[in-house]
């Protein structure tokens, strides 16, 4: 009973009424918010839009750097590889020398085209080119006679050449006539070159000049690549020079060292080693041991 009078009550004093009368009725206010409640709200939910961009670009940069890592970690994990079971896949047959061919201290220089044309065993290499004489039988057995080479696929039997070089604007005889002949609109194709072919095939092309030849058994192996150095253990000492031929051996193992960039898209003006979470340039060492090699015996092992 009491809660409908109440509700009557209420509904005739929320009625407006018409005529003179209507002024002496309350209105109803609206509660608003005041300037600084306003001023409060914008600042807070600045503040928390600044913290949530930052920590959206922390995120971002680090994601980004992680994946450039993996990447590079995987470029350099395969092309060292591929470098190491080159090495290990070379032959090697030492020679029996007279004293007085032992004695003789062989001086003369001989550059790699020289030695890719003469040489047919073990290896030859420089801290910066390294050739390679292997034995590796053709998958598809798809051999044909030495007369019949036409091509840097064309294989005559299990003996091959195998270099790697850097392809370098201005740099040695192949090297720089790879990064010229396959230059593209952005510039010279440059990075790791790898160079395969028969034995008989490509000696025969660099005998007689034919860089066409050459050119065609080269594909860029790895572009990301800037650096490429070689050392050779000889049992005591890391050098950087090593003839198979004219030392009658070959060395315990091979150092190889990669130096992998990021390759800049033409459109990217950034300079990247000045950009936040840009990855720099890193260093990849492997040491392949060569199986072909004689063990080194110290002097106090005799």
């Amino acid at each position: 009973m009491n809660s409908c009078r109440r509700n009557r009550a209420e509904h005739l004093f929320n009625r407006v009424p018409n005529g003179p009368r209507a002024s002496k009725v309350p209105a109803v206010c609206g509660h608003g918010f005041t300037l600084l409640e306003v001023l409060l709200a914008v600042g807070l939910t600045t503040l928390l839009m600044a913290a949530l961009y930052t920590a959206m670009s922390v995120y971002w940069t680090t994601a980004t750097e992680s994946y450039d890592e993996i990447e590079r970690a995987q470029i350099a994990r395969a092309v060292l590889r591929q470098m190491a079971r080159d090495i290990q896949s070379c032959t090697f047959i030492e020679e029996e020398m007279s004293t007085s061919e032992e004695e003789y201290d062989d001086t003369e220089d001989v550059d790699t085209d020289t030695a890719m044309a003469s040489y047919t065993n073990g290896l030859f290499g420089s801290d910066t080119d390294l050739v390679l004489y292997i034995s590796r039988p053709d998958r598809d057995q798809a051999y044909i006679s030495a007369q019949e080479l036409m091509l840097p696929t064309d294989r005559s039997s299990d003996a091959m050449v195998v270099r790697y070089l850097m392809a370098q604007e201005g740099g040695s005889s192949l090297g720089g006539e790879f990064a010229a002949s396959n230059a593209t609109l952005s510039g010279p194709s440059e990075g790791l070159a790898r160079m395969q072919g028969d034995l008989i095939g490509l000696s025969t092309a660099i005998n007689q000049g034919d860089m066409g030849m050459q050119l065609a058994a080269t594909s860029l192996v790895a572009p990301e690549v800037a650096a490429l150095r070689f050392e050779y253990f000889d049992g005591v000492d890391y050098v950087t020079e090593w003839d198979s031929t004219s030392q009658n051996a070959m060395p315990l193992a091979i150092v190889i060292e990669l130096t992998l960039t990021v390759i800049q898209d033409e459109n990217d003006d950034r300079n990247l080693a000045e950009t936040v979470g840009a990855l720099q340039d890193t260093v990849h060492r492997l040491v392949v041991p060569i199986p072909v090699s004689t063990p080194y015996v110290g002097e106090t092992a005799l």
